[in-house]
Order: C-alpha cells, then structure tokens, then sequence
C-alpha cells in the first residue's frame, strides 16, 4: 500500500528537469526526499556533470552533514561507478552562511574585501569601539533634515536603533520637508465625565510642547498624552502621525547609514559577521559581469528548511540558479525565472517559530510567486511517518482551528497516516488537587514537576511505549521551566539530560575549560587567565591563591618556573613544563599534549553526570577540530583565537547516547522526534522576554517599519497587532512541540496548579493557544482523551523488530564506558589507509586545494571563516583556469578561455604575463597536443597499493599518448621563484611527484612509460624529473619512520 502522496513524491524525486516549492508537514520525510532526489541525479546520465553543481542549503551544519552522508550511503549502496562518487563530493552540503562566504572567497575581491576576515559571534567590544570613533551622524540627510530629526530623537538611540534594526541600505530620506503640522482637533476637544480632569491636562501639555517646538530650536522629545481616553487618544495620535512619518523615515534613513559605516569599519578591521556574509554575496550578485559569473556555475540549488530563511538569503538562492545573461533581481521584475531543474526549496509554514513575521509572509508570497509564473510547481507532502493514528487525529482535530490562515496566521494542512501506521495514544494526565494558589508560581511549578515525575516513575517505559529512557522527552517553551523538571526527575532517581537553543559553547566545561589553558599557554604572563584556570579547572581556593599571590597579580605567571613549593606553585610549574614542551609541536600534537598533562580528561569526569553530559565527547570533537585546523593550516595561537571568537555562539544540538530523559524547549526540539513525549506546565503563563527599546516593528504588509523609540510611543493597536504576532508564533510553536511523538503524546492537565482566583487561566499560556481551557473550541477533544498511558502488544512487537538489526550492527550505548574502545581500535586495523600525495611536498603558500572545484568546510562550527590572501586566491584562479582550457582545440580557443578567466583573476598583471609563458611554451611542444594525444584535466586516482593502504590524489594535468603508448604527468606550481632557483623548487616537490609517477605507472601496466615533471608558472619552465630519481624517491618514501632521518616523511 503507498502513502496517498506517493505521487508527489515521485515527482520530486525524478523529474529532475522541474523546479519545485514543497509544503512538508511535520514528518512528512523531507530528509529523506531531498536524498532520493540527489540519488537520482547521482543515476542520471548527466550525473558527473550535475552533481558537482549541487548547492544543498540547510539550516544547520549538523542537519547539512546528516543529509550529506544518508545521500552518500545510498550512493555507495547503489553501486554507482567511481566517477559519481567523485562529482558526489565536490557537492556542496552546508549552511547559507558559509556558501555565501564559497562565493566571497572566489569573488569577494571585486568588493574590495580584505585578504583576511574571521567570523565575530559577540561584537559587543568592537561596536564600542565603532560608537567611540563616530563623530557624526546623519551624513545621508540635508543639513535641514539632520537638524529637526536631531529636535526629536537623540542620537544615541539612533546608534541603538541601528544596531537593533536590521535595516534597508537602500532606504532614503523623505522627498518633502518636515510637515507643519496642526493641533486644531486635540484643542477642539471636549471633556466629559471621568476626563474632565486629563483631557485638559493633556491639551496644556501639548500647548507648552507646540510652543517649545515652534518657537525655539530646543530639544524636544514626543509628549506624552495624558488621557487615555480613546477617541481622544485617536485624534492626538491623528495629529502626531504626519510629524512622526516623517521622523520614522529619516531615524531609519539614518540606521541604514550607520549601519553601513559599522559593517565598513568592521570589514577594515577583518571582521565580518553571519549577516555581513549573506548581504555582501547579496551585494556580488548586484553587479551584472560578476552575477554572470557566477551564475555560468550552473549551480542546481536544493533549500531545506525554506520557512526559516529570509528575503535576503532567498535573494542569493534564487539568483544564483537564474540564467547567466538575467539582469536585475527576479523577485521585482520578473524575467528570467530560476532555470528548470535549477532551483527546488521545501519546507513547512506551520513550522516558522525562527523568523520575523514578515519574513514568514514573503517566504509565503515567494511560494506563491514561483507558482504563479510558471517557475515551479507546488506540491504537498502531507504523509506522516512520524505520527501514529491516536496523535494524527488528535493534531488533525485541534488545529485546523488554530492554523486558520486568518489575520497571517498559516494554513493548517491536514495530516495523513502512512500505510503501516501504528495505534499511538494521547494521554491526558490530570495533575494538582487542592493546590494552595497563594503559593508563588515557581513553587507550584516545582510541585507540578515532582508530581509529574513520580508519574512517570510509576508508569515506566512499556506504558510509554518506548524502548528506553532517553527515547522520552519532555518540551517547555522556556529553558528557565526544565530546571525544576530536573531536579524532580533526579530525586525519584530518573536520569535527565538539559538542551536548549540558548546553549552557548562557553557553557559547556570541555569548550570553555581547553580554550581557558590554550588561552594561557599563547599568553604566558596572563594572570588573569590564569588565575581563572586554577580556580576552575585546578579548583584551588581563593584563600590559597590570595597567600600565594601576596598582593602580586603578577605571581600568576607561566613564562618561567617557580622556585618553591606549593600547590599554588606546582600547578604552575606544571603549566610551565606543559608550555615548555609544545612549543615546537605541531597543533594537533600541542593541544592532546595538554589535554594530557592538566589531565582534562579526567576532571571533567569529576562533574556531576546528570548535570553536563556527554564532556568526552565534546572534548573528543574539539580535538577532531583541532587536527582539522592543523590540516588547514593554522597555528596553536589562530585556534585559541578562533574558540574564542565562538565562545558566545550556540551550540548545534546531538543525538543523545546517555540512557537519560531528554529535557529540551520546543524550539529546539524542531526537526527531532521521541517515542514519547510530555507536554507539562499547560496552564502556566508563558512570560515574553523584557521589551528593549528602541525598537522597530514591521507589520507583515507594511513596506516599511514602525520606529518606537520607546512604551510611550506605542499606540493600543501596534500593541495589539504586537501581541497577535507573538500569538500565532507561540501557536505554531506548540504544533512543534505536539507532532514530535512516535508513540506516546502526554499532555499534563494542570489547570488546578496555574489557575487565578476566579478560575481563570492566563491568556499567554499553552492551554489558551490549544484553545483547551473550558468553553474553548477544543475543551470536549481534551476532555475525551484517556487519563492513563497504556501498553500495545502491536506497537512492542513493531518497536522490538526494528531494533533488533540496530542491536546487531552497532555498539550498545552502555559499552560507552568499557569496552569500545578496544573494539573500535581492533576495527580500525582493518580500515584501508589513505594517503595524499600532497602530503609528501611542503606546504605550497600558494594553492590551498587540490582540485579547483573542492572546497569543505573544516569544523566549521569551531573555526570562523576565512577569506585566502592573495596569493592563495591567485594559485586557485590558476588551477581553475587551467583546468578550464580545451587543450584538443587550438591555440585560438584557448586564448578564448584565458580571456574569459583573465576578468575574474585577482592578479591579472600576473596572470597575462604567466599566461604568455605557458601559451608560448605549449606552442613550441605542439606534439603535446597531437590528435592521437588524450587530455585529462584534474584527473582523480585512486591506487591500491596493498591490503592496508591506498594513495588518492588528483593530477593537474595528464597527457596519454596513443601512438607511444605513453603518460605524461604535470602539476601545476605558482610559487613565485626566480629563474636560477628552479632545482629548489624541483627538489621541494620531488616526493609528491615520486607519488604520482609510482601511481600512474602501477595503475597502467601496459603502458610504456610515465613522464613526470612541474610547471612553474612564474618562470615559464617545465621541469621533468629523471625516471631513476623518482623511483629512489619513492623507495625513500617507502621506508619505515624509524629507517628515515629526522624532517622526512613516511609513508605511513
């Protein structure tokens, strides 16, 4: 039996050659569509050519690696040749973020970008220093403007609006002068009643504030009215309004300017934020020549998660998949709509609880665009595979009254079971009586809580319906919530384990402890710091470090050893030795080193289990991130800087592997699933966060925003408007939190613990938004439900087959602590290992890759991200060049490539002069190029060298000559060298091209014979090296580490 949207889905999967928009609703198997439709590009006939192309955005790095193995898996398991599984991994997978910075990196130069930017999370130091050098403010207006905004608004909260308001940079000040406005209606009105005493008041006030404005050019803030009676107030506001336009378009006229000068200063300092990386690519693709470059990428954009991306990240995407010769943005003129094929987005508008409400409406009014004009066809996932029937129809009955697609709400789309759908349950689990409401909320929410965990106690897994503890989950909307729920859930001994979306790295101790001692170790005379690492790490007392010290701060230091003797002073002493020691060690080597010596391994063991989980490995991940950056080529100080930098950011949540009950916020939990989850705190009021003013507001069909510079400034209707939106967002909010069960879904009915004295509940509460308080529209659903959570033989037998192969294949979680790792090692022995002949040449300054087309993101949640110097920038150019040319068709066509890849070339001096060389040296050897003669540019090879051990690497260039039967094997090197210091570079590049020449002559035995030798591009030499000289190399290279003198490199 299919699932009654099969056919959709078939449609997204193959026809490869259409664009789609897809509505997915919650476990619809998005994931997994998006991978069916990557593997049918991997069996189309144009998949080497397609596949290199593919630019696949999600919303996170984890999700964008989950999705890039599955698809990877189904490739491997389908058996397809060598070649797709290459193009497979030139494919991008990753965050918009870092696809903007891919662009900026190839083309940020015409920006005039720097050659080095980092990523700041936190520029809280650098606004500071922004805010201390700005010496004038509203340079974009007319003298006249700037002097009466600067009448009603100081400029410090425009500075403050600027940083808050992400504004348009494109916004410009008012055509008319500031306007004369009248107060004849405000005087005119008339007391009565209750307002014969602030309607008077008000009218005074205004006459002392109109004379103030008109005759003086004092500052003159909006005066506040001091009636509120209503139609009065709306006169007074009528009266205001034109003055207060005006004011709003110049404050945001001004904010755009700031903030324009901000991201300049920022840029100048090396400094670029995740905003700065979306508006910049934003930026190239607004100028015609380098938006045609980039578009002839014929990138085929697949979008996960649509509904969380906003108009400006939209704008990227969407261009990059136009046409190359399109002009203009699509989204305004309409022309040239994305290529078929070219661009496919799916996502959810019930799931929007990320973006702005505008942003949720024009993600809207873009689904509806690409319809309308024929650039993509809508279709629509509704098949749950997450859902079982109990929790389907419950969804199905209370929702279609709360996603109404009034007043800009979304449409709620009706879900509808898969074919092997399971029974499921909705529990209502009656809590709270005879609940003393003169008790403080926390209190009762603390009682709640312990009720609720004896319950599930009491209850246990097979009740539940689920396989173990950490497959049950438990969502607040507040992260503030679960803290009681832990302590509850701890005392009636059930493991717990805390995430939330507000988790910074610098809050987890493995994070924030080895970024602590890296910080020390680059900074020997940071007492400060270092003071910070006995206290935390060490846990030395603050009476033992005050004896030590003796009013000396500078004690503190590790740049020489201590001679005495202490705890104080041997820890240091220790840290000294430490330093001492991995001073002339690779980063990989340096960090494991320490990690070793303070042994951080163990003291983070020491932490309480319940309270931080998973420190091994969180700290195993920072030192996989260390050896990536050492494989990228930083230095012990760029990674401690780099952890800094992303101290503040939050942290990507994991699956969990701890045998605990996971506490988590319903915003977090979107995109996850449990098999049982509990919804407590129903009736609880849900408290925004405190309201900071100024503070821009856009109402979702308003071109521009609304400025309030602060409380008083915000109209009873705004203030309405305010809280209908931040309704609909918690509405949507909780059908995430209610479709994320498999089996179970329990709601705590706690109306006895949260109501007010005449039985009430508050209206910002989970209930209210459920419309399942008593005479709500789905009070008679909740009051159907069952009250006790049951077992199902169906549901056990399901659960117990599908986890039977899982326990066959992969290793119990409770072998975490024992005996893994000896497994893992014993399984490791049997990994074939690869090599890189690149590894066997010293690093080249120059080309940081090894292919033109490859690019990775290395720990790209621990490292910020960077733009290559110059020289980096030039040596990827040429590669990309070169591997561009036609070398069968003649001198004129290649002259045609150059001259196309000549206009985006960083140094196009360079490139003429070192294009002349190599033009004039091919033309001599034109035997090169005979019609018998086969090119392959960036050729990809893979040897087998025996059982153990392969060497993969890409050639630049490979010529096989028919007629002599015979390779020849060039690489490409753009080291600047003088003409007389050419046996250096030979001599430097000898073991990587020993490599390749092994290779290509075991990999083709028939073969006569391989030549093989560098081009240096700035001498216009072409260096063949001597068969002989290559194979003493390689036997060299051959040998044991033991055999070799110290500085050379092994094999292995």
């Amino acid at each position: 039996m299919e699932a009654t949207d099969q056919e959709s889905r078939q449609r997204f999967t193959r026809d490869l050659e259409r664009n789609f928009s897809v509505v997915a609703s919650a476990g619809s198997g998005k994931t997994r569509a998006i991978t069916d439709r990557i593997v049918a590009i991997a069996q189309d006939r144009h998949a080497r050519e397609w596949l290199p192309k593919l630019v696949v955005v999600t919303y996170t790095n984890r999700a964008a690696d989950e999705m890039q193995q599955r698809t990877r898996q189904k490739i491997l398991t389908a058996g397809l040749p060598l070649e797709v599984i290459e193009a497979f991994n030139r494919a991008f997978f990753g965050t918009i973020h870092s696809f903007c910075v891919k662009l900026l990196a190839t083309h940020g130069h015409h920006l005039g970008l720097p050659a080095k930017l980092e990523l700041i999370t936190d520029d809280e130091d650098l606004w500071n220093d922004f805010v201390q050098q700005q010496t004038a403010i509203g340079r974009s207006l007319t003298a006249e403007n700037r002097r009466v905004l600067l009448r009603h608004i100081q400029a410090r909260q425009l500075m403050e609006l600027s940083r808050k308001y992400d504004a348009d940079l494109a916004a410009t000040q008012p055509e008319t002068p500031c306007p004369d406005t009248g107060f004849a209606e405000v005087y005119a009105a008339v007391a009565r009643g209750q307002t014969l005493r602030t309607i008077p008041k008000a009218q005074a006030e205004l006459q002392r504030w109109e004379k103030r404005w008109r005759e003086t050019d004092e500052f003159v803030p909006w005066p506040p009215c001091a009636s509120r009676a209503n139609d009065f107030v709306r006169v007074w506001r009528d009266a205001f309004r034109p003055l207060r336009d005006w004011v709003n378009a110049c404050a945001i006229r001004v904010a755009a300017e700031v903030q324009r000068d901000y991201r300049d200063f920022r840029l100048a300092r090396g400094a670029i934020t995740y905003p700065d990386q979306v508006a910049l690519a934003g930026d190239l693709l607004r100028l015609s020549q380098i938006a045609r470059r980039i578009r002839e990428n014929d990138y085929r954009v697949v979008l996960d998660e649509a509904q969380d991306t906003d108009p400006q990240q939209f704008f990227v995407l969407i261009e990059i998949a136009r046409p190359p010769e399109a002009t203009g943005a699509w989204t305004q003129d309409g022309r040239s709509a994305p290529r078929p094929g070219h661009f496919c987005m799916v996502g959810d508008f019930q799931q929007s609880i990320y973006r702005d409400p505008a942003d949720l409406a024009r993600y809207r009014a873009l689904h509806e665009l690409l319809i309308e004009a024929g650039a993509a066809e809508a279709l629509e996932f509704s098949v749950t595979f997450r859902l079982d029937t109990a929790q389907l129809e419950f969804i199905n009955e209370t929702f279609g009254e709360i996603l109404n697609n009034i007043g800009g709400q979304v449409q709620f789309v009706e879900l509808n079971p898969r074919p092997d759908v399971l029974p499921g349950q909705v529990v209502r689990l009656d809590l709270g009586n005879d609940i003393d409401l003169n008790l403080p909320e926390p209190r009762r929410a603390a009682m709640e809580a312990r009720e609720l965990a004896e319950w599930l106690r009491a209850t246990g897994l097979e009740k539940l319906r689920a396989d173990s503890w950490r497959d049950v989950a438990i969502l607040c909307p507040r992260k503030a919530w679960l803290r009681a729920l832990r302590d509850a859930l701890v005392d009636v001994d059930l493991a717990v384990e805390i995430q939330s979306e507000s988790d910074r790295q610098g809050e987890n101790p493995a994070y924030a402890w080895l970024t602590a001692l890296l910080a020390v170790m680059i900074d020997r005379n940071a007492s400060y710091e270092i003071v910070g690492v006995l206290r935390e790490i060490f846990g030395l007392s603050d009476d033992e470090l005050a004896r030590f010290a003796q009013g000396c701060g500078a004690r503190f230091q590790i740049a020489e050893r201590i001679r005495e003797r202490g705890t104080v002073a041997d820890i240091l002493n220790l840290l000294t030795r430490t330093r001492e020691a991995i001073a002339q060690q690779p980063l990989f080597t340096a960090v494991r080193e320490i990690v070793h010596a303070t042994q951080l391994r163990e003291r983070l063991r020491s932490l309480p289990p319940e309270e931080y989980v998973r420190l091994n490995a969180e700290l195993d991940a920072l030192l996989t991130a260390a050896a990536n950056a050492e494989a990228g080529g930083l230095s012990l100080s760029e990674f401690t800087q780099n952890l800094r930098a992303n101290f503040g950011k939050t942290r990507e949540s994991r699956p969990s592997f701890a045998q605990a009950i996971q506490l988590i916020t319903a915003h977090k939990a979107k995109g996850s699933e449990w098999q049982a989850v509990i919804v407590p705190f129903l009736s609880r009021k849900v408290w925004g966060a405190p309201v900071r003013y100024p503070r821009a507001i856009k109402a979702v069909e308003a071109q521009n925003a609304q400025i309030i510079f602060e409380r008083a400034d915000l109209s009873a209707e705004l203030e309405q408007e305010i809280k209908d939106v931040e309704r609909q967002e918690m509405e949507r909010l909780l059908y995430v939190a209610l479709t994320r069960a498999k089996h179970t879904l329990v709601l705590a009915w706690d109306r006895e613990y949260f109501r007010t004295a005449n039985g009430q509940v508050a209206i910002e509460s989970q209930m209210k938004w459920l419309q399942a308080d008593m005479s709500d529209s789905n009070a008679e659903i909740i009051a159907t439900l069952p009250a006790e959570a049951g077992e199902c033989l169906e549901t056990t037998a399901r659960r117990r087959g599908a986890r039977r192969e899982e326990i066959r294949e992969n290793l119990d979680a409770v072998r975490l602590e024992t005996g893994w790792i000896d497994m893992a090692r014993h399984r490791a022995s049997a990994f074939i290992r690869t090599s890189n002949p690149s590894l066997f040449a010293p690093e080249e300054k120059t080309v940081a890759t090894t292919g033109a087309d490859v690019w990775k993101e290395a720990e790209p949640a621990l490292r910020p991200t960077r733009i290559d110097n110059p020289a980096t920038r030039y040596g990827v150019w040429w590669h990309e060049f070169a591997q561009s040319i036609p070398w069968s068709a003649g001198p004129s066509a290649w002259e045609n490539v150059f001259e196309t890849s000549n206009a985006i070339s960083p140094d196009r001096a360079r490139s003429k002069r070192e294009w002349k060389l190599l033009r004039e040296y091919f033309l001599s050897h034109r035997n090169l190029f005979d019609q018998d003669a086969m090119v392959f540019a960036e050729m990809p090879f893979m040897w087998r060298m025996d059982a153990a051990t392969c060497l993969e690497g890409i050639v630049d260039l490979a010529v096989f000559d028919r007629e002599a039967n015979k390779w020849l094997v060039l690489d490409w090197k753009t080291n600047r060298i003088a003409p007389d210091k050419i046996d250096n570079l030979r001599a430097q590049y000898r073991p990587q091209i020993a490599a390749y020449w092994q290779a290509i002559t075991e990999m083709t035995p028939n073969a006569s014979g391989v030549e093989a030798g560098i081009y240096s591009t700035s001498t216009g030499l072409f260096v063949i090296y001597d068969r002989d000289e290559l194979a003493r190399e390689w036997e060299r290279l051959r040998k044991p580490r033991s055999d070799q003198s110290a500085g050379e490199i092994a094999l292995n």
